[in-house]
């Protein structure tokens, strides 16, 4: 029995309307001002590090913080997945091929891409690298996987 794991397609759509907004606000946050300074709430935290004694760190506690990079965050990773995981409309066997060769390439350019980074990124670069790298590898199966659907509806329609 095979199982699908996939969603059904509308949240495709659903996905690439999230996708704006949250892009948005990730690329600004994480080009621009970063954290607010009158907008802290208390949440839970697994790991917290005091910023000034680093040595200083606990596990399960309380700490404060500024939601907005979070919300941003998860709704670009929602997004994203709702777009990457979404049915096409004609999904076939061949679909099922284009999406592992596209997971498998993209994975391999994420790795290669960190690789670089680790030998030849250094410091705040790193962590703005390390930021953006969480999504590279949906992004990367996306462009990859829609660019080789595209090819094969064309080679299709020529027929």
């Amino acid at each position: 029995m095979k199982k699908n794991y996939l969603l059904p397609h509308k949240f495709k759509l659903i996905g690439l309307i999230m996708l704006v907004p949250f892009l948005v606000a990730c690329i600004w946050l994480l080009l621009g001002p970063g954290e607010c300074d009158w907008f802290f709430i208390k949440v839970p935290a697994l790991f917290t590090i005091d910023i000034d004694l680093i040595s200083t760190g606990r596990w399960f506690g309380i700490t404060k913080t500024d939601p907005v990079n979070e919300i941003c965050m998860l709704g670009l990773l929602v997004s994203l997945v709702f777009i990457a995981l979404s049915k096409e409309k004609d999904e076939d066997e061949m679909t099922a091929v284009v999406r592992m060769r596209s997971f498998v390439w993209s994975f391999w350019c994420t790795a290669i891409l960190l690789l670089v980074a680790i030998l030849f990124v250094y410091d705040y670069a790193f962590l703005l690298f390390a930021f953006a790298s969480m999504f590279v590898c949906f992004i990367l199966y996306i462009c990859k996987f829609n660019y080789e659907m595209i090819k094969i509806r064309r080679l299709h329609n020529e027929e």
